[in-house]
């Protein structure tokens, strides 16, 4: 049996250990099967499909020298696997150590099978399946990296957008308050606009230092202290209250809320979730925020009504620039009115506490924020995805 040909033969347990080591990188420990085998059988299949076709030593040759030329087809299989695993967290190692995988999954498997042999016809078959692996690879790197070159941009793009907004009304309310003859409530309100601007500028400049200290390997500094997290719970849906007064806020407190943590750093942690819970839930449904102490833990819940977030992107919400999918949508987008910094910047802070984050959304129950914060932290968790 030809190498194409056993691929053919053995896609179910070729792509089963393929699932099986994705599942072993750090960004696929959460990931849905179908998610994991993404696009697996599609390569194997057009990998075949390619070594069977009859090509010359010519045809091979510009082939090669094709692998590494900057028009590779954007919809290709391989292609929609580098763009759908960059927005699922993996960096490029992980996803060469993929094809890595794959590559000598499908070269032990035939040579167990006894199908192989040392004959010229069984040393063209593996040249003509590296050939197609590297191909794949780099059709898949390509995609990747014009992936990270596109959040790349939009990062820079929507930094300018986020910031225009405050300034512009900072501007007309300094204009508003150079008036003559303005009254004292009009004046009020222009104080209250260039506070709310300067709070707003303050927040995104903060989430970019700290998202800019995690990608150099600092981490974000935790400064552990006795802390009552009903008060930080308070003083965060205060503040978010304040900011939106037209909407309806719900707090339930229960259980010994006192534990070692970062009143701070959790403050930001939850004034980022009520900020994503008021920015994508239903304007006339309630916002809850809920805590109660456990025995070893406090846990903490933000919840809303809205579309609910597609399944498969329950990991990909928490890395940075990326908008999570409803489940009704067809693809996964990227936020055009957000960096998507905050999801992000919880996940650190509840992993520097040695705690835990996860995501629950159903047209049911709605989109749910579950914070796990033990009361004597140890070690910090690391990221699923870096």
């Amino acid at each position: 049996m030809q190498l194409s040909q056993f691929i053919k033969a053995n896609l179910d347990s070729i792509v089963a250990d393929w699932e099986d080591f994705a599942r072993t990188l750090p960004a696929g420990k959460s990931m849905t099967r179908l998610a994991l085998r993404d696009h697996s059988r599609e390569i194997l299949v057009s990998i075949a499909v390619e070594m069977e076709r009859p090509k010359s030593d010519q045809e091979r040759s510009a082939q090669a020298e094709d692998i590494t030329a900057a028009t590779q087809p954007a919809g290709t299989a391989a292609a929609e696997h580098g763009a759908l695993r960059q927005m699922a967290g993996f960096d490029l190692v992980q996803l060469f150590a993929e094809f890595r995988a794959l590559r000598a999954s499908v070269m032990l498997s035939w040579k167990r099978s006894g199908e192989a042999s040392a004959t010229h016809d069984s040393l063209d078959q593996m040249m003509l399946f590296n050939e197609g692996m590297d191909k794949a690879l780099a059709e898949s790197v390509q995609r990747y990296s014009g992936e990270v070159a596109a959040s790349r941009d939009m990062f820079l793009a929507v930094l300018g957008h986020d910031l225009r907004g405050p300034l512009s009304g900072i501007s007309m309310a300094t204009l508003l308050l150079s008036k003559p003859g303005l009254d004292e409530a009009a004046r009020h309100k222009a104080a209250a606009r260039i506070k709310r601007a300067s709070t707003e500028m303050g927040g995104l400049i903060t989430d970019l230092l700290e998202y800019t200290r995690t990608r150099l390997g600092a981490g974000i500094p935790m400064e552990l202290a006795a802390c009552d997290l009903g008060a930080v719970c308070e003083d965060a849906l205060e503040a978010i209250r304040t900011g939106f007064p037209e909407l309806q806020f719900v707090q339930t407190l229960s259980g010994d809320l006192n534990l070692q943590a970062d009143a701070s750093r959790l403050r930001q942690a939850l004034s980022n979730l009520l900020a994503n819970a008021v920015q994508h839930g239903d304007r006339s449904a309630p916002i809850t925020l809920s805590a109660a102490g456990e025995d070893d833990a406090v846990v903490v819940t933000v919840g809303n009504q809205g579309e609910p977030i597609a399944a498969d992107a329950h990991l990909a919400i928490f890395e940075p620039l990326v908008r999570a999918p409803s489940a009704t949508s067809q693809s996964q987008e990227r936020s055009k009115t957000s960096l998507g910094l905050g999801l992000f910047i919880v996940r650190e802070i509840v992993l520097g506490h040695g705690g835990t984050i996860e995501v629950q959304s159903s047209a049911e129950t709605g989109t749910v924020f579950t914070l796990r914060l033990p009361r004597r932290p140890c070690e910090p968790q690391t990221p699923a995805a870096a």
